[in-house]
């Protein structure tokens, strides 16, 4: 049976200053964003091939009709990225708390088993790392897919119509040496985006639980405990103020294959193609099966999967921006106050 879901309400906090940009409800899908892709409206145990790759959920329009709602709710997603940076720099500093605050209460205190059992799966390297991200409201987007999912193009054509000032962009691959010899959260938690940032992660630290996962080269108790991991260590980003989206794009096998062929068939896409690509696809019903255990055990209503059909790109891209434009109308920001008389630095300036 699907589970029950809470969509996590806007934020209920009185702000001074100027109301936002408004529209995010003015979506082109038929539906709530939030809830259209969940992971949770399917049965249990999650099999992914109940998730379709190609339907056009929600959406009953055309490619030329997606491409054109991108393009225009593009500035609307821009300006509420701004607004999250403004409110940052200039919000007065017990609106700033409160937010927080708001934002942390979507998930439960930490209560001594939480705390007893961090102690058992993070270093003490980890929770100093942890110690000092420092509070704010910002936005954490983790792309996860197969190899042609279309990860890269959600970054160039949806999160490129962001200020690039505000947008922190890391691509996770292989750990280095050097990151073989800490805990694996520690690569993660440097890159983390900065308050008042939109963060994307394409690739993320649940390859740290995928791969190993698929390969077998990590001892299945070690797994389970990675994975409750990562659900501990989103709990504590959330504590610090992140709004996290979290998104599979959902490729078919067919679809795959003309992807990844078409990046041998044209010699300024080779450099996108790796001989990896071949032993992953090689794995690909195994990779499935070990995304759907993760995406259903590590899904919250404080940090929700959504299983995104990717056949399409235009048909992704739009959902994946649709996505970032609730998370960021939730948060109920305004534009802050001057803390200045306004007509008089007019005058000021006219007079200059």
């Amino acid at each position: 049976m699907p589970k029950d879901t809470q969509t996590p309400a806007p934020l209920d906090v009185k702000l001074t200053g100027v109301r936002g940009p408004t529209g995010a409800k003015k979506t082109p899908f038929a539906g709530d964003p939030r809830a259209l892709w969940r992971v949770t409206q399917f049965n249990a145990p999650l099999t992914l091939t109940e998730a379709p790759t190609r339907k056009k959920v929600a959406f009953g329009g055309k490619r030329k009709d997606a491409e054109r709602s991108l393009s225009e709710r593009a500035q609307l997603l821009a300006d509420l990225q701004e607004l999250m940076w403004a409110h940052v720099v200039a919000a007065p500093a017990q609106e700033q708390r409160e937010v927080v605050k708001a934002i942390t209460a979507r998930v439960p205190r930490r209560s001594p088993q939480e705390k007893a059992r961090r102690e058992q799966l993070f270093t003490p390297e980890v929770e100093a790392a942890l110690g000092r991200v420092t509070r704010g409201p910002r936005v954490l987007l983790v792309l996860q897919g197969m190899d042609a999912a279309g990860k890269g193009g959600v970054v160039k054509q949806v999160v490129s119509s962001m200020d690039p000032m505000g947008v922190e962009v890391t691509g996770f691959g292989a750990p280095t040496p050097e990151e073989k010899r800490e805990h694996y959260l520690e690569r993660v938690i440097r890159r983390l985006p900065r308050p008042g940032h939109v963060g994307v992660f394409d690739r993320s630290h649940y390859e740290d639980v995928l791969v190993p996962a698929v390969t077998g080269s990590r001892p299945e108790s070690e797994l389970e405990a990675r994975t409750e991991a990562l659900t501990l260590f989103e709990r504590e980003l959330i504590r610090h103020g992140f709004v996290i989206i979290k998104v599979m794009l959902h490729v078919s096998p067919e679809v795959q294959l003309d992807r990844l062929v078409s990046r041998l068939d044209r010699e300024e896409k080779h450099w996108k193609y790796d001989p990896s690509d071949a032993d992953a696809r090689a794995d690909f019903n195994r990779y499935q099966k070990v995304y759907a255990q993760l995406l259903e055990a590590t899904d919250a209503d404080h940090a929700p999967w959504h299983v995104i059909g990717a056949d399409r790109k235009w048909y992704s891209r739009l959902a994946v921006q649709e996505l970032l434009i609730a998370a960021l109308a939730d948060l109920n920001l305004r534009w802050p106050a001057a803390d200045y008389d306004v007509a008089a630095e007019r005058k000021r300036l006219l007079d200059s």
